[in-house]
């Protein structure tokens, strides 16, 4: 069988043991990159399980902090009660 014009001839059998090779060295890659790929996803995982861990124990310091200090309660009792709150001057356009 010839090429399209280069003079050489193509092999009409596949040697079993070099397509084995080459399939062989081509899984080897591909196991390779595999490996790449889930190493930058647990790298992702452990980084937004980290984030997530943050924002829990900044809101839960925060909130520690606010019920500590009494602040919520001031806020509470600084509130006027419903009966208090005086209508506003002009109706509100439906």
């Amino acid at each position: 069988m010839m090429r399209d014009g280069d003079g050489k001839s193509e092999p009409t059998e596949i040697d079993p043991e070099k397509a084995a090779k080459l399939l062989e060295i081509e899984l080897m890659q591909k196991r390779a990159e595999w490996q790449r790929a889930k190493g930058r996803r647990s790298s992702l995982r452990a980084l937004s399980f980290f984030f997530l861990f943050a924002v829990l124990a900044v809101a839960g310091g925060a909130f520690y902090f606010l019920a500590s200090s009494g602040t919520v309660t001031d806020l509470r009792s600084r509130q006027p009660e419903p009966h208090e709150i005086s209508p506003s001057p002009t109706p509100l356009a439906p």
